[in-house]
């Protein structure tokens, strides 16, 4: 329980993770996790998991705050800048009648509205921020009261539609960020791969090929394990290898690029001032090759996806309008998608699940307009253990449009 107390907020725990880390049965994690639950201390939500929380009232997984939505929507603060860093429990449109608005109402919600000054009375007497949309102002009788009950008044020239849109990527893009497995949640606390300065080590045998030099709980770098022997507190810095290191919030997929560049069997995790958290096994991170597919709404990328089309082995599309410029040419956010596209839909034909684009060099012949039907084609021009050389065409009637030459690193 103290463990869990002691967890950064918006850390994602797990039973496994919990045991590892401590040491301690399943059945004791288990437990712990639940009570923790009962206290408030964490929540678990649907496609998302356990997650450590401040509050238990919390209806947003993450910790966006008025700070963070002024941010985005470039508002003006008309009162209340010292509550901006308040998290906000719930968003509420005031798209009905004022008697309605207040069902929705709560402490810390933020309430979407334009210039009703019934609703934004009621809403600042429940304690929620106001969002006046429209470019309106707010008259002194509000501000007053805003600044009684401590919540912040925002006023934004954009419209409720689009500041709706806005909030919903916000709170989409935090999703993301909550679904991407990192080193933390699959690190253990464990020291058999690592060698005090301080303490003997001269009989020290590593169940690796690397061990960790530590200075206490501070992390000093890696070495081999065959110089464990013959380092002292004058020459170690002579054997170490400093860059083989990761921070806690590194992604599966970085960690993957890394052990398998330094043929890795393990790897160190440290905190933000090298203090030496635990490691993460090569096991642990290829375990699940299967790539995840995140279910939490329709990204742009997601709409061009839909509207793909295979045949025999060739990516066709119409280029979208939203794809593409002001001046109707395809952008290269657009056209790096369809690229993204094609190489997946190569690698699956090699059985690769996993890989990242390591180099790209594109050549534009000829730019692609709005509303042209293009096909792409892609090529493997030699493939090795741990790289694809690719070229990808496009093309529309026979004419090529441009050409790109790829390093794809896939992994085992």
């Amino acid at each position: 329980m103290e463990y869990i107390q002691g967890l950064p907020e918006g850390t994602k725990i797990s039973v496994r993770q919990v045991s590892s880390y401590l040491r301690v049965s399943e059945g004791t994690s288990y437990r712990a996790i639940k009570q923790a639950e009962k206290e408030g201390l964490v929540k678990t939500i649907e496609r998302v998991g356990t997650i450590r929380i401040i509050k238990k009232e919390d209806h947003i997984v993450g910790d966006l705050t008025f700070e963070q939505v002024n941010r985005v929507i470039q508002g003006v603060v008309l009162t209340g800048d010292q509550y901006l860093d308040r998290e906000i429990s719930r968003f509420i449109i005031g798209a009905m009648r004022t008697e309605e608005i207040e069902k929705y109402l709560e402490d810390s919600a933020f309430l979407i509205v334009g210039n009703r000054e019934d609703a934004q009375l009621r809403a600042i007497n429940s304690g929620a921020g106001i969002l006046i949309t429209g470019g309106f102002g707010a008259s002194q009788e509000i501000l007053k009261k805003a600044e009684a009950h401590e919540v912040p008044v925002i006023s934004t020239e954009y419209d409720t539609f689009s500041i709706a849109s806005i909030i919903h990527r916000e709170l989409y893009s935090l999703s993301l960020i909550n679904e991407v497995t990192t080193a933390n949640d699959l690190m253990i606390k464990q020291n058999d791969y690592s060698v005090d300065l301080n303490a003997d080590h001269s009989r020290f045998v590593s169940n690796d090929k690397i061990s960790f030099l530590l200075d206490g709980d501070q992390f000093l770098g890696t070495l081999k394990s065959q110089d464990v022997a013959y380092i002292n507190k004058d020459n170690y810095k002579n054997h170490l290898h400093q860059d083989i290191h990761v921070p806690s919030h590194t992604t599966i997929q970085s960690l993957r690029q890394m052990m398998t560049w330094h043929q890795l069997n393990i790897i160190p995790i440290v905190g933000d001032s090298l203090q030496f958290l635990g490691v993460v096994h090569r096991r642990d991170v290829f375990k699940d090759a299967v790539p995840h597919t995140l279910q939490t709404g329709m990204s742009t990328e997601e709409i061009i996806d839909r509207e793909i089309t295979i045949k025999e082995n060739e990516l066709h599309i119409k280029v979208m309008p939203f794809m593409t410029d002001e001046f109707g040419t395809l952008t290269q956010t657009g056209f790096m998608r369809l690229v993204e596209r094609m190489i997946m839909m190569v690698a699956r034909e090699h059985d690769i699940a996993n890989y990242h684009i390591d180099s790209l060099h594109m050549t534009n012949l000829k730019l692609v307009q709005i509303n042209q039907n293009i096909q792409m084609k892609g090529e493997i021009l030699d493939i090795g253990d741990q790289y694809i050389r690719m070229e990808i065409k496009t093309m529309t009637d026979g004419v090529l449009y441009s050409k790109v030459g790829l390093m794809v690193q896939y992994f085992k």
